[in-house]
């Protein structure tokens, strides 16, 4: 990208593939090994879940799996499903492993992963997106393919990274309002919890 907005198909300016579908235990008695898979449920609120809150799924410790390992900065969406859903992978999330029903979109040179997010995600582009999804009204489907035709205009390196920043930022303070509020909700149920039932809740 130049120091000036510059318009490009997605797939010039960045690498769009699928994650890795599916594979069942090898029954060879060759190793396997289990790793944490991030799957369409797992894009929660902009972001990806954390490590410790993916499934663990085998796989053989010869496959090819860990081409499908997510970095940060990488830019998710969600393949398949009713919803279109985004995520960009933070440092709680990186090295997990995007199963088939995940779109894998990692920035290019002179591409900044929130400033690409922030951008597909918005109110202007998903629409773009969204025509392009495929099959039943039940399970539409995205092709890494057509959603790599897209042509998208990102400001100069140094705008992306201010934007990137905005983007952290908000999403900060969103995980932060949610953990307050589970916090007042919890403490809530203890204080109801101890009028209705007083001194005979269990410990």
């Amino acid at each position: 990208m130049s120091s000036t907005d510059t318009t490009s198909r997605l797939a010039d300016a960045c690498r769009v593939f699928s994650g890795v579908g599916a594979q069942r235990r090898s029954d060879d008695g060759s190793p396997c090994r289990r790793l944490p898979v991030i799957g369409i449920r797992d894009l929660q609120d902009s972001a990806v879940a954390p490590l410790d809150a993916l499934d663990l799924v085998e796989f053989s410790a010869s496959s090819k799996v860990m081409a499908y390992e997510v970095r940060e900065d990488d830019v998710l969406l969600s393949g398949r499903g009713t919803l279109l859903k985004f995520g960009l992978v933070g440092g709680e999330s990186k090295g997990a492993i995007a199963s088939g029903n995940i779109i894998i979109v990692r920035p290019g040179p002179g591409v900044v992963g929130g400033a690409l997010f922030a951008l597909l995600s918005s109110d202007v582009f998903r629409p773009k997106i969204e025509v392009l999804r495929r099959g039943a009204t039940t399970l539409l489907s995205l092709s890494p393919k057509d959603l790599g035709k897209l042509e998208i205009n990102l400001p100069p390196l140094g705008e992306q990274q201010k934007i990137a920043a905005l983007v952290k930022d908000a999403q900060i303070a969103h995980r932060a309002g949610l953990e307050a509020a589970e916090i007042r909700r919890s403490l809530a149920r203890r204080l109801i919890d101890a009028r209705l039932f007083g001194d005979n809740q269990k410990s």
